[in-house]
């Protein structure tokens, strides 16, 4: 039996509002992501937007559908061609370097395998076969020397994405004068190859691709002329998507290209925008080594997607923290599991069975948020809310040593691993391991911070719990802020007094 799809709404770019996601064929959902340029490293900003696609992959399955998704490479490009020159290698060579090391970065991201990666230069037949339809519909020209130009002219929908006029993209665009074109809008589909250039035969000249058909070709040869989603970020909604729109429906004569257009916001560095001539840009590979998979993916995911996330000391600490929290319950619920000695208790068992009974509400109400345009605060905060009750409970006597402690624990796992894990990508892990991880974070972060060693904070413990039985409180509670201090947090239960690292 088929599993019910629940009701998603998605921000659609193309309307401006969220709306219900219906697709092309029920049950079924074909997503295209625009992936990167394969000239060098990809940088934090890159990663983001490859993450929020693996987002939308893994909840569209969990969700029920049978999803195609293809991410495309660039792998030829004028900056392809300039990173061989400084490289001194072919530009092929150059691509399938990169293209190593991007896959690379998304292994150690632990993104899902697309259901297909495609390349511009395994490609070109159906790029060729494409353009010569566009040319075929009167929707394009060729110039003397053999260059294709998209007519913006012949296409009355121009603009419908960025939801610009023709003479509106011209002043904010400045493109320059060129004139072979008809409209300073038009734009490249086949170009002439210059002297030691790579390029590929075509009815016009020899010669390679301009940039945005090649994803309007690929999209359509594994996914037909029309799609469910296509992806990318922000900066792509002009040119680039709106030119595949016009050339896709010219070519295929069919309307919508794509039904739901969705994009991400960009990332800021310490509130900058990330650039070059500033030099603040964060290579993806060094921040995955420096912080591992979870906080990367927990810093990259946790901020909506189409709001801009500005990496910064404040957003580490709440990836730190709120992985912390995740997997100091899980640690918990891992310990209840193993224990052997059982002693029924029958208030033990209710409230057990109401924190059950919780974890399936919490469970449709993450699954909620998810649908709600991919609202991964608001799921956060229900699982957090999940915690502090597993947490209270816990806490009382009694509930560590009753039958029904066992299914709380497998509850809270459930949610973390099934309803959360599957779809974000963290929470799935050893606790202990990722406890390695965040303790060496912080260290590495306030190096010149004097820690007390375990020892001692073993004997402050004691000193405060003695101070407390003497009902000394105003020394308890010094000690207590002196270790606060050097960023040790006692939290205390009926089992006793532990710590953890702020």
């Amino acid at each position: 039996m088929a599993k019910e799809i629940p009701e998603i709404k998605v921000y659609n770019t193309l309307t401006r509002k969220k709306e219900r996601l219906v697709t092309n064929v029920p049950g079924k959902l074909t997503m295209y992501s625009c992936g990167p340029t394969v000239y060098s490293f990809v940088h934090i900003g890159n990663l983001r937007a490859s993450l929020v696609s693996d987002l939308f992959y893994r909840y569209f399955k969990k969700a029920g559908y049978d999803v195609i998704y293809v991410r495309n490479y660039t792998d030829v490009d004028d900056k392809i061609i300039e990173t061989s020159k400084k490289e001194n290698l072919s530009a092929a060579d150059i691509a399938k370097k990169y293209l190593l090391e991007v896959e690379k970065d998304f292994a150690l991201a632990d993104m899902a395998e697309p259901t297909l990666k495609t390349t511009v230069t395994s490609h070109m037949p159906q790029i060729i076969n494409m353009i010569q339809k566009i040319l075929d519909n009167k929707h394009a020209y060729v110039t003397d020397e053999g260059e294709v130009f998209f007519s913006i002219e012949s296409f009355p929908d121009y603009g419908k994405l960025s939801h610009k006029k023709t003479d509106e993209l011209q002043v904010i665009t400045r493109i320059e004068v060129n004139p072979k074109k008809k409209n300073p809008l038009d734009f490249t589909l086949w170009k002439p190859a210059k002297p030691g250039e790579p390029f590929w035969e075509s009815p016009w000249c020899n010669g390679r691709p301009g940039w945005h058909i090649e994803c309007s070709a690929m999209s359509t040869c594994h996914m037909g002329d029309q799609i469910d989603i296509h992806h990318g970020g922000e900066d792509l909604v002009f040119p680039h998507h709106e030119n595949e729109i016009a050339q896709t429906e010219a070519a295929t004569q069919k309307k919508p290209f794509v039904k739901y257009w969705l994009h991400n916001a960009f990332v800021n560095i310490y509130k900058e925008k990330m650039s070059k001539s500033i030099g603040n840009v964060l290579l993806a590979r060094n921040i995955l080594n420096q912080y591992g998979k979870e906080i990367t993916r927990f810093m990259l995911l946790s901020v909506h997607y189409r709001a801009v996330l500005d990496f910064s000391d404040e957003n580490l600490e709440h990836a730190l923290s709120g992985l912390h929290r995740i997997y100091d319950a899980k640690a918990k619920a891992k310990e209840l599991l193993d224990k052997k000695s059982i002693i029924p208790d029958l208030r033990a068992e209710s409230l057990w069975g109401e924190f059950v009974s919780q974890s399936e509400k919490a469970k449709k109400e993450i699954g909620d948020h998810f649908a709600n345009d991919f609202n991964v605060s608001g799921a956060l905060a229900r699982v957090f809310d999940l915690i502090r009750e597993f947490n209270r409970v816990l806490s009382k006597s009694l509930m560590q040593a009753t039958p029904a402690s066992q299914l709380g624990a497998q509850a809270l796992i459930a949610v973390l691993e099934d309803d959360l894990g599957s779809v974000l990508g963290f929470g799935g892990d050893e606790p202990s391991k990722i406890f390695k991880q965040l303790e060496q974070i912080k260290i590495a972060k306030t190096p010149n911070l004097a820690r007390p060693t375990d020892a001692e904070i073993k004997l402050a413990i004691k000193a405060r719990a003695q101070a407390r039985l003497s009902k000394n409180f105003q020394e308890a509670d010094r000690i207590r802020k002196d270790l606060e201090a050097k960023s040790i947090i006692l939290k205390d239960s009926p089992k006793g007094t532990t710590w953890e690292y702020k």
